[in-house]
């Protein structure tokens, strides 16, 4: 997501709605596409703020992963219950995110529901905001891939997810439930990839292991199209109790 583009990433089927995305069709009829970027083009002197020499890329860092071990182990901010709790046959769903914790980045913003555009494109909330694919998978989910997306930039200010790109592996993501709770994860992927080759199911799939996809665009700015030619992806899995 940067300035004045319409298209983050192209996304599969991913019931029960239809598409996010970019400029590339999936072979599916419901297919998701997520907004790379705000519709507002980030005026030039903005943009020369932050990128060096008038660049404007936005590519994956290279960068030593953090060692585990030296992470707080701090999961939760309510107080455990006075009394036993009641036994029951069926599991509540998990609570929606409310905030977004990444403490190697400095990245502390709310994270806001989202879902699709008139154009069948992922809405993408303003700079300082993340959005949630709500009719995906919550955070605190058992099973599926839960999608966060930011900007990188936007209309002349550092998106949420300027510095996701230099997130090391080993680092810690904290999401904070509607209630407070706190669910870590520990950030054991990250990839730069052209928007039209994206593991479009892996990214959004609804069943499997547990995990947080956070994205955000990447790659070179193309000024005539508005939009980076690539994305950054960064998969974290739950962190062990």
């Amino acid at each position: 997501m940067g300035e004045g583009a319409t298209g983050l990433l192209p996304l599969a089927s991913l019931p029960p709605t239809p598409d996010p995305a970019c400029r590339t069709v999936p072979p599916r009829t419901a297919r998701l596409l997520i907004a790379a970027s705000a519709a507002v083009l980030i005026a030039v002197l903005g943009a020369a703020l932050w990128w060096p020499r008038g660049e404007q890329r936005a590519d994956l860092v290279r960068v030593a992963p953090v060692v585990p071990s030296t992470m707080a182990t701090t999961t939760t901010t309510v107080p455990p219950p006075t009394a036993a709790p009641t036994t029951t046959t069926t599991t509540a769903p998990p609570m929606a995110p409310g905030r977004l914790r990444i403490p190697a980045i400095g990245v502390d913003a709310p994270i806001v529901p989202v879902g699709l555009n008139p154009d069948g494109s992922m809405e993408v909330p303003p700079a300082t905001e993340v959005g949630w694919y709500e009719p995906g998978v919550r955070p605190a989910s058992p099973a599926g891939s839960s999608v966060l997306a930011a900007h990188v930039d936007y209309a002349g200010q550092r998106g949420a997810f300027f510095d996701l790109r230099s997130l090391p592996e080993g680092s810690e993501v904290l999401v904070s439930d509607e209630a407070g709770t706190v669910h870590r994860f520990v950030v054991d992927a990250r990839l730069q990839v052209d928007k039209d080759e994206l593991p479009i199911d892996e990214l959004f799939r609804v069943d499997g292991p547990p995990s947080l996809t956070l994205i955000t665009c990447g790659g070179a700015f193309d000024r005539g199209a508005r939009h980076y030619e690539d994305n950054i992806v960064v998969r974290a899995s739950p962190a062990a109790a």
